[in-house]
């Protein structure tokens, strides 16, 4: 069923349909409330919240294909108060266990490839809230620019300079690396392992 009529029907009082809906957004929901907490069971809690708020005011959304914006937008700030309670980033667990490659080429060039994205992730996770957002939405939400200004309450020219000052943070942390865009372009092999999150 197309979202905006999945919507609809939700906020006719087809309360049946949010199951659909929550399937649908399940595992971004969760993988980016990792991505801002780096702890599976905050992210869980932050998950169930905002399902929670979601059903309660879903009838209050105008503007149905928008959802994905209002919904986001919702996660990252019950996200974000979660992390400003805890006052401190917990360790991060071991994500990567869970991404198994079906086609290995080689044991080292897994073990690299695992090597290249748990840096990555680790100094994505060193960044501020703002900039570690904006990348988490942007590369693995695959949100434009204006949906991720309309999430983070803000302009697009702000998200646009967030992005940019973030991937030169990363590309000054990431030293060693080979820092060229290809960590971060959409569709790379890195980027397709880390959105596997």
């Amino acid at each position: 069923m197309d979202e905006v009529k999945l919507i609809q029907k939700i906020q006719e009082g087809d309360m049946e349909k949010f199951e659909e809906l929550f399937e649908r957004y399940k595992h971004q929901a969760i993988r980016t409330a990792y991505l801002v907490t780096g702890n599976r069971h905050t992210s869980e809690d932050i998950v169930q919240e905002a399902f929670v708020r979601c059903y309660l005011s879903i009838k209050e959304l105008r503007k149905p294909e928008q959802f994905k914006v209002w919904f986001l937008k919702m996660l990252t700030r019950i996200a974000w108060r979660a992390i400003n309670k805890e006052k401190r980033l917990v360790p991060i667990e071991n994500i990567f266990e869970a991404s198994q490659r079906k086609d290995s080429e080689s044991a080292l060039k897994d073990f690299q490839d695992e090597k290249q994205t748990q840096d990555l992730y680790d100094e994505i996770s060193k960044l501020d809230n703002k900039h570690r957002m904006v990348l988490i939405l942007y590369y693995y939400n695959d949100m434009s620019v204006r949906e991720i200004a309309k999430v983070m309450n803000c302009l697009d020219g702000t998200v646009k300079s967030r992005l940019h000052t973030a991937r030169k943070k990363l590309r000054a942390n990431l030293g060693g690396l080979n820092t060229d865009d290809v960590y971060l372009e959409k569709g790379s092999e890195l980027y397709g392992s880390y959105k596997s999150i």
